[in-house]
This record gives structure tokens, sequence and C-alpha cells, in this order.
């Protein structure tokens, strides 16, 4: 199936785990896709408060095409 593929990510509740590559989360998302039989272009917006996340997952994500999208915490 082909179609435009949407991701709202909450990173509060699902963190880029310990260990994990942040450059490697897109392309294991879109990989999950493909795996599912789905293809078209995917957009990727992950939320969630700067303040509690490091300065280099967050760039490390933007730089593969994720919108950063700064959500204050409380």
């Amino acid at each position: 199936m082909t179609a435009k593929i949407h991701v709202w990510w909450d990173m509060k509740d699902c963190p880029v785990p310990e260990g994990i590559d942040a450059l490697r989360v897109r392309p294991s998302i879109e990989g999950g896709f493909k795996e599912q039989g789905y293809s078209g272009p995917v957009s990727i917006a992950a939320y969630g408060d700067h303040k509690q996340t490091p300065e280099h997952l967050l760039r490390a994500l933007s730089s593969t095409g994720v919108a950063v999208v700064h959500i204050r915490s409380g």
C-alpha cells in the first residue's frame, strides 16, 4: 500500500532508548513500515521538552529530517 505516512512521536513516554544511535531512529521507523507493506513519503514529528532531552539526540534526530517540536513539561 502506498500512502503518505505521518508519525507523531511523544519523546517523554517513548524516549530514544539508552545506547541507541539517534541517527538510526528514522531509518528504523521507515523500515518497519516497509516490512509491513507500506510505502510512501514519511514525515516524523517528535514532541518533547528539549530541556529533558540531551542536545546531541535532538541534533541527531533533526539531521535525519525528524521535526523536533518543543513542548514544555508541566
